[in-house]
């Protein structure tokens, strides 16, 4: 993919993935029929991320005015639409107006408005959130972190790869389908420990879900690229 043509770059700072094995029947309800649910050896997946995201800037533009960073916690899962794979986002919170304006308007992503904590003692990080989207019912979540090795390329072909390696997301603006292709390198990623004290993000799903502990990786930083989303079809 050509850097040339990307409309947006961010810059992803202490970023977390939490991932739960789901099976497809439970997530199906809450994913759009016209969405293919990918798996892994049968089984899908879904992911609690949050990180702060810095460098927010449109290009040949200045910075997003009033603060060019943000904390964000996505609910995400993985999906494929005529064959090609992505990422599908059932909530992405966000403490920046301004950006969830933008990322609504411009690109149809559910962002919602929350107010949002990253704190570090010693080598654990906190995340905190607190839903406040009108509209929306509130969602708090909490959770902590550890980093217990040091960074590492998932290998083609694994479980990891497969979850984090993902170059493009898919979206629904009224009856049209979008995928919104981005480029990073690949990750370099810590394998961490958490703690989940409240999650009410996924509240749509079973709490059996959530009985285990999460696979948890740590990423400390990744520049990413955000190219002009592409239409690839209608809902029927």
């Amino acid at each position: 993919m050509k850097t040339k043509s990307w409309i947006m770059h961010q810059t992803w700072e202490e970023l977390v993935f939490m991932h739960w094995p789901v099976s497809v029947d439970l997530l199906r309800p809450h994913i759009p029929e016209t969405f293919e649910i990918d798996t892994y050896d049968g089984t899908a997946w879904i992911a609690i991320v949050p990180f702060r995201m810095n460098d927010i800037r449109f290009r040949g533009m200045p910075s997003v005015p009033l603060g060019n960073q943000l904390l964000e916690l996505n609910v995400r899962t993985y999906v494929s639409y005529n064959g090609e794979p992505g990422v599908y986002f059932v909530t992405l919170d966000a403490n920046h107006p301004l950006g969830i304006f933008l990322a609504r308007t411009v690109f149809g992503l559910p962002y919602v408005h929350a107010n949002m904590r990253m704190d570090q003692t010693d080598e654990i990080f906190h995340f905190t959130s607190r839903r406040t989207h009108s509209g929306y019912a509130p969602a708090h979540f909490h959770a902590s972190f550890k980093t217990i090795s040091p960074p590492v390329p998932s290998q083609p072909g694994s479980l990891l790869y497969w979850l984090t390696e993902r170059y493009a997301l898919w979206v629904i603006r009224g009856s049209s389908i979008y995928k919104g292709p981005i480029y990073h390198r690949n990750w370099s990623l810590q394998k961490a420990e958490s703690e989940v004290y409240i999650n009410q993000l996924t509240d749509f799903l079973p709490a059996s879900v959530f009985e285990s502990k999460p696979m948890t990786y740590y990423s400390k930083s990744l520049d990413t690229y955000i190219f002009p989303f592409e239409k690839k079809g209608y809902i029927s």
